[in-house]
């Protein structure tokens, strides 16, 4: 097995937490070989876990080390730019959710892509657990007739805090945060439009992060929508219901954060005959139970089959199925054509909010 040597852009929480134990889990195929921060303390930190180099720009990383594969972990609004300079060395990208913030930009990444001639897969991890392939096996065609998504969560430091230390960092350049912010109304005021409310930009930005998951997972098991029935959001954007089209059936999506130590995020789906679901868990707690669970009945017999078919980490499938990608050119679960069809439809949520 050819061991693939990484370059990770972004040393902060999801780095910390869950990559680079990751990638520690898999030696024979990874190997982080340099680390890249705005903060140098970050970037030594998370070096220094795997031995690895440390940069403060991307370009300089992949123009001095001989990496295979870049991991995009930073702030949303520098995944396009850091994903195309790795695309541009001659890199394969993993690039977290979500891949950028309009379809403009995730447009410059496909011809990147395109013209390197390079493996590209979006960090929706949600769609690797083995409780999802089960859910979406077991479907197999049904004609759906209802669906059901949820994810109402607690803060994720409740849940980090309890089983690890993530270090953080005050040594950002000082016109890091006024460069960040610029590029943030750039470009979510390409995709909502530059006069957007705070609220629907704050609800935006939440579709983008949690929401993405639960959108892109629907998507890959019953397709996208045929439109947005209905949408609103409250509390400056922390809670966003919404009503998606699908013409035969139509699918609730419920989304919100609050300060209750819950993790309230499930897909179900009703065929008429079987009801079919999965649960999710943390991500930030490795290797907490992901399952599937399918109801039905038989005579006076309710059947019911709860199963966890897998004690794989969703990331390290994802990671092993990306290995898979670049050594043997094998399927890609989550494409960046899909991430765009994401990000329209998220789009189109906030513009349902004034219908």
């Amino acid at each position: 097995m050819s061991a693939l040597n990484v370059g990770i852009v972004g040393a902060g929480t999801v780095t910390q937490v869950v990559h680079l134990p990751t990638f520690a889990g898999l030696p024979g195929m990874f190997n982080v070989q340099a680390v890249c921060d705005f903060s140098a303390t970050l970037a030594k930190a998370a070096a220094g876990a795997c031995g690895a180099a440390t940069y403060g720009s991307v370009e300089d990383m992949v123009e001095s080390e001989a990496l295979d594969v870049v991991l995009v972990a930073h702030a949303d609004e520098f995944h396009a730019d850091a994903a195309i300079t790795a695309l541009e060395a001659g890199c394969h990208v993993l690039v977290e959710k979500p891949a950028a913030l309009n379809s403009g930009d995730i447009d410059r990444m496909i011809d990147a892509r395109d013209k390197a001639r390079k493996v590209v897969m979006v960090g929706y991890m949600r769609r690797f657990a083995g409780a999802y392939r089960r859910l979406r096996d077991e479907l197999n065609g049904a004609e759906v007739k209802h669906a059901s998504v949820r994810d109402i969560i607690g803060p994720n430091g409740y849940f980090i805090g309890q089983v690890t230390e993530v270090l953080r960092a005050n040594d950002f350049p000082a016109d890091a945060d006024e460069i960040s912010k610029q590029r943030l109304k750039n470009q979510i005021g390409e995709a909502i439009g530059p006069e957007a409310p705070a609220d629907h930009v704050g609800a935006y930005r939440m579709l983008c992060g949690l929401g993405s998951h639960d959108l892109s997972a629907l998507h890959g098991l019953i397709g996208g929508p045929v439109g947005v029935a209905g949408a609103a959001q409250r509390s400056g954007g922390r809670f966003v219901s919404a009503i998606l089209n699908y013409d035969n059936f139509v699918a609730t999506f419920e989304m919100g954060v609050d300060q209750v130590g819950d993790f309230d995020c499930f897909i179900e789906l009703f065929t008429g005959d079987r009801r079919l679901r999965i649960d999710y868990d943390t991500p930030y707690i490795r290797n907490l139970p992901i399952t599937f669970t399918s109801k039905s009945t038989s005579g006076d017999c309710l059947e019911l089959t709860i199963d966890r078919p897998s004690y794989r980490d969703a990331y390290a499938l994802q990671w092993m199925e990306f290995h898979t990608a670049v050594i043997a050119g094998g399927p890609q679960e989550s494409t960046l054509e899909q991430a765009k069809r994401d990000q329209k439809l998220f789009a189109a949520i906030v513009a349902a909010f004034d219908a």
